[in-house]
């Protein structure tokens, strides 16, 4: 039995979101205040012992409904919020789920589900009680100003979670109500969690700072076996270390194999070992601590004082490590050793394991979580669901990627999407293996960024950093990813970037060639057309340069699934010894000689090797033909460096600062679609 999705409606960011779960990990990605955490959060309120919502957990949207809610009225309704629970189910566990079943015409290969609803207990009873406690108008600025005001205060008391019961068949069939909802779920799934703030510390100190000896010791005394009581330990606190240590040697050493699976010790790293340290006064209790084995120091494996450190003195990211791996270990346990019927799904919630973590780390822990629950009975597996910002854990596998978007204009309310990339990665089957393995020698953070460039090469990637700095300086407070790919493959990234719905800008070459195989050529020849797959196939969609050259700023922008637009060189006018000319350049290179034209071929400026030889002799046909030549042996990777190393006295192509300036002002139009404010007093329920 397994969680296969669910869904949720009026929680933070996620206004109506569905997320379908992977059979083993699945990961949520997405930049900063997406809603990855709060649907965690979401899992982990609605199965709570204690449950507690608070009035900001309704989305924004719900907001105008407080104050238009009228009793009397059937059309207006107090918000509620939703998580439905779909399960699919096996014959081995079909008993648990009777009660969910919508009826007798209910096949296996429809899914379970359950609804969870935090709702008023009462709406009318509710409506009355913020009346008698609203302030008279001589009190105004009293408690409550609002029902929104008064459910600050008082949501707890006036909302409950009620469960219903789904029919998978009939999305518009009205839920069931079940009077027996939190047992029946109980008995079906345990939720889990390690948090992102687990108060490691290299310190001393104690108070909120998590002691991985106090937490392997909790582990010890609720899951593993005690020794049996050793009345020489109470004369000989010696020996008593002796046996124990022995004892903690061999009830450790499944642990210490996890970690060892998980990468840790590598070549170089201290080796861990658990050791006891007893005082008289707390021998009767576990007296475990970790300790570290000195690297270089000698071991002798019956000498148990080797020399040692304590747990304090290993890295942070050890730390994490062993404390995510014992707190997995104790909640798989936990479940093992439930003396009731144990539930068949365990969902494990883990909160940016990557923290601490260096790169080879990361991708090993996630690729050998499994691993670490691997003893469970069959039909008792564990399903992980990670939050991260590391594009190091999802580089491997695009299938259990959830992609968390931030959604809004301005005068909206901002508002959660959620992305399947399985999805993608069934649909795109052409165009996946690329992305992947293009993905993997590079980087992911297209999933955690607000906007993406795609870039021509090395030169363009280089400069750019630099170009933001001085032309667009409000570009470097967004979260840009930078993919270096070159014309012949930037299309291929049109599928996931409309899969994203990203904002993307192109900054990419007009590639001019003529006749029939393609030769290069200057922009001017007549008759030349791009061999840009991006110009001719994507954005804007033409061939010939003369068009490309011709083509309006809206031509060069789509906008449907996401927000793309391309930049290319345009036609600037130049002049050499009285001649003028209006022409383009083919090339970024090209193009940044034409701008700074009596720059690039003065013999003092030799060094940068952009002067055409002999360029004080040539006339402007002549010189053109020379740059163009010079170009296309030009060290392209030395350039950029020496452009970098140069002050600003060049002139940017002007093509790119228009490009760079469409994506700001894209940016800053996202910034000012902020919420609306709680509505005001006017927009009150009216009286009974």
């Amino acid at each position: 039995m397994e969680l296969h999705s669910f869904d949720v409606r009026n929680f933070r960011r996620l206004r109506d979101v569905h997320v379908d779960l992977a059979q083993g990990t699945t990961v949520l990605v997405g930049a900063n205040n997406s809603g990855k955490t709060s649907a965690m959060h979401i899992l982990q309120l609605f199965t709570d012992r204690t449950p507690r919502f608070a009035i900001h957990d309704f989305s924004a949207g719900c907001w105008a409904e407080f104050g238009s809610f009228d009793p009397t009225d059937e059309s207006t309704q107090l918000p509620v919020i939703e998580l439905d629970l779909w399960f699919t189910v096996g014959d081995e566990h079909l008993h648990r789920v009777v009660d969910l079943l919508p009826d007798l015409d209910w096949r296996q290969t429809d899914r379970v589900g359950i609804r969870l609803r935090y709702e008023p207990k009462d709406p009318a009873e509710l409506h009355k009680k913020y009346f008698e406690a609203k302030p008279a108008e001589s009190d105004a600025g009293h408690w409550p100003k609002s029902l929104y005001d008064y459910l600050r205060r008082r949501l707890h008391s006036e909302y409950h979670i009620a469960h219903y019961k789904l029919d998978a068949r009939n999305a518009d069939a009205t839920p069931y109500r079940l009077d027996n909802g939190r047992s029946i779920l109980a008995g079906i799934l345990l939720v889990d969690a390690v948090h992102a703030q687990r108060y490691l510390s290299d310190s001393d100190r104690r108070g909120r700072d998590e002691d991985l000896s106090k937490t392997l010791g909790r582990f010890y005394d609720s899951y593993l076996e005690k020794p049996a009581p050793d009345a020489d330990a109470l004369r000989a606190l010696s020996d008593s270390e002796r046996h124990l240590n022995d004892h903690y040697s061999t009830v450790f050493k499944p642990i210490l194999e996890h970690l060892n699976h998980l990468g840790y010790p590598g070549v170089t790293d201290p080796t861990l070992t658990i050791r006891s340290e007893l005082g008289q006064e707390g021998l009767i209790k576990s007296g475990a601590q970790v300790h570290y084995l000195v690297p270089g120091a000698p071991v002798d494996e019956g000498d148990k004082s080797a020399l040692t450190l304590p747990d304090r003195y290993n890295g942070l990211g050890f730390k994490n490590l062993v404390y995510m791996v014992v707190q997995i270990l104790a909640a798989h346990r936990a479940r093992l050793e439930t003396e009731n019927a144990r539930p068949p799904v365990h969902l494990m919630l883990i909160e940016e394991p990557e923290a601490h973590l260096h790169v080879q780390l990361q991708q090993v822990f996630v690729k050998q979580l499994a691993t670490i629950v691997a003893d469970a009975p069959d039909g008792l597996g564990t399903q992980f669901v990670l939050t991260t910002h590391s594009p190091h854990i999802v580089y491997d596998d695009f299938t259990a990627i959830r992609y968390f978007a931030r959604l809004g204009t301005k005068n909206t309310f901002q508002h959660s999407e959620v992305r399947d990339l399985s999805v993608f990665y069934g649909d795109h089957p052409a165009t996946r293996d690329f992305l992947l393995q293009y993905l993997k020698l590079t980087h992911c953070d297209l999933f955690f960024a607000d906007a993406a460039i795609l870039v021509e090469g090395n030169v363009e990637r280089l400069l750019l950093p630099l170009l933001i700095n001085r032309k667009c300086s409000r570009l470097e407070t967004s979260h840009l990813t930078i993919l270096e790919l070159g014309g012949a493959f930037a299309h291929k990234f049109r599928e996931l970037i409309d899969f994203l719905k990203l904002h993307c800008l192109i900054i990419t070459d007009l590639d001019s060639v003529i006749g029939r195989y393609g030769t290069a050529c200057r922009s001017d020849t007549k008759d030349a057309r791009t061999s840009n797959p991006t110009l001719r196939n994507w954005v804007p969609g033409k061939k010939a340069v003369d068009d490309l050259l011709a083509a309006p700023p809206e031509e060069k922008i789509i906008t449907g699934q996401a927000v793309v637009r391309v930049t290319y060189q345009t036609a600037t006018d130049i002049e050499w010894k009285g001649t003028k000319k209006t022409i383009a350049g083919r090339t970024f290179e090209e193009a940044f000689i034409y701008e700074n034209l009596d720059w690039s071929q003065d013999p003092a400026n030799a060094a940068y090797e952009l002067a055409a030889e002999p360029a004080e002799q040539a006339n402007l046909e002549t010189l053109l033909t020379a740059i163009f030549d010079k170009v296309r042996d030009l060290d392209k990777t030395e350039f950029a460096l020496r452009l970098i190393d140069l002050d600003d006295d060049w002139v940017c192509p002007p093509y790119i600062v228009e490009g760079l300036i469409w994506l700001a002002d894209e940016l800053d139009a996202l910034r000012d679609a902020t919420e609306p404010q709680l509505p005001e007093a006017t927009d009150e329920p009216q009286a009974p």
